[in-house]
């Protein structure tokens, strides 16, 4: 495995030279890029400026590892045209991922809310992704939906069964370490995952004092983490790092990802 940032966690008032030469200085192999409807990286962006894009990660010595982004709209939503909205930018994004060679793409469906209920929104990101499911096959490039805090597939065991259902080998999982440990173990999702995981975001977090954490400093066991990666889904890809900080702590944050590694 090999370590990675994600741009998510870097200035955005920083041009993507700038944000690829520090997180190569900062000790990562990898980079996940974030793409919107303007700037650098754009969702509507001309195959010369993709090529220009890959070449410039190249000349650093980084691998575009994942890519996120939306062109706004919720794939997941009620709203027939917010989710044409969210399915139109995840189809750019896939785009975008085929052309620098990403093999996967960060996507989150939607979110529960008073407004939208719980089988509202699952059955919306279903019908999605099955209708998605074809584009990303066609270019061989993964969706990755996230497991974050948005009151949407709390249970491994639903969310397995929801990417049974879309019954794709390119709709997986984008395993977010730290996002389980409120209300889970990360290692027993791995193990019910298996190799439906895709692509991991790590972070650590304290349940106690309920805080996020510098990796290793918080409630994930990581051994074990590490042992159902290997074992359970296979994984030998990036480990890409979605802790929020100045450089000092994304340095730190590269060199403990280095030791988890190890494990």
């Amino acid at each position: 495995m090999k370590s990675a940032l994600s741009m998510l966690c870097l200035p955005r008032d920083k041009s993507l030279r700038e944000n690829l030469e520090f997180t190569k200085s900062a000790g990562y192999e990898g980079i996940e890029l974030r793409f919107s409807t303007e700037g650098e990286l754009n969702l509507d962006a001309k195959a010369s400026d993709l090529e220009r894009i890959g070449q410039m990660c190249d000349d650093v010595g980084l691998v575009p590892c994942s890519a996120c982004g939306t062109g706004g709209g919720a794939i997941a939503s009620p709203d027939k045209d917010q989710r044409k909205l969210g399915k139109e930018g995840v189809t750019k994004l896939l785009k975008c991922a085929s052309a620098l060679n990403i093999d996967a793409i960060l996507v989150v469906p939607g979110r529960v809310t008073e407004e939208v209920p719980y089988d509202v929104a699952y059955n919306w990101a279903l019908e999605s992704c099955r209708e998605l499911a074809p584009i990303a096959e066609e270019l061989k490039v993964s969706i990755a939906i996230e497991n974050v805090w948005n009151k949407l597939f709390l249970s491994p065991l639903e969310m397995r069964d929801f990417l049974n259902k879309v019954n794709s080998h390119y709709v997986g999982q984008f395993f977010d370490v730290g996002n389980v440990v409120i209300f889970g173990y990360p290692e027993q999702w791995i193990n019910i995952l298996g190799e439906r995981i895709k692509k991991v975001h790590v972070k650590d977090f304290k349940r106690q004092g309920y805080e996020w954490k510098h990796l290793m400093e918080g409630d994930v066991n990581w051994p074990l983490v590490m042992k159902a990666l290997r074992e359970s889904a296979k994984y030998d890809g990036f480990l890409i790092s979605e802790v929020s900080g100045g450089e000092d702590v994304h340095r730190k944050t590269a060199k403990a990802i280095d030791e988890i590694i190890a494990m």
